[in-house]
């Protein structure tokens, strides 16, 4: 039996008519804010722990603001010495409850860098990292 031949139905629109859909509209997308970090009072942190290096303040200060392995590295650098903050702290957030925290300083008649990492812990700022790099 030969193969049967039917005409196909017009496919084309016809002219004049906009049958061509319209992409919907896609929603707008805003990030969502991140919370702001808690209150962090850097150049009172730095100089605290700068004044027990210099042995002006007790040792045991550096519980209070320091992490357990770091207030034993920096108890053992304790010398009596003269060191000044120069200028105010820069802070820098990485993530909200973390700050990273450069100072300039003198130390008798030299300048030097401080490096610091703290982070927000049982509502309180923490120092996990303290440099000062000579």
């Amino acid at each position: 039996m030969p193969p049967v031949v039917r005409r196909l139905p017009v496919y084309e629109p016809p002219a004049g008519l906009d049958l061509i859909p319209r992409p919907r509209p896609r929603p707008r997308w805003s990030p969502t804010p991140e919370p702001s970090p808690p209150s962090l009072e850097a150049s009172r942190l730095v100089a605290a722990v700068l004044e027990v290096l210099d042995g002006r303040r007790s040792g045991r200060l550096l519980r209070d603001i320091a992490s357990p392995a770091l207030a034993t590295k920096l108890a053992g650098l304790v010398r009596l010495r003269t060191t000044r903050m120069v200028r105010a702290p820069r802070v820098c957030h990485p993530s909200p409850l973390v700050a990273e925290i450069s100072a300039v300083v003198r130390r008798e008649e030299r300048v030097l860098a401080v490096a610091a990492r703290a982070e927000h812990q049982a509502g309180r700022w923490h120092f996990t990292t303290f440099a000062v790099l000579e």
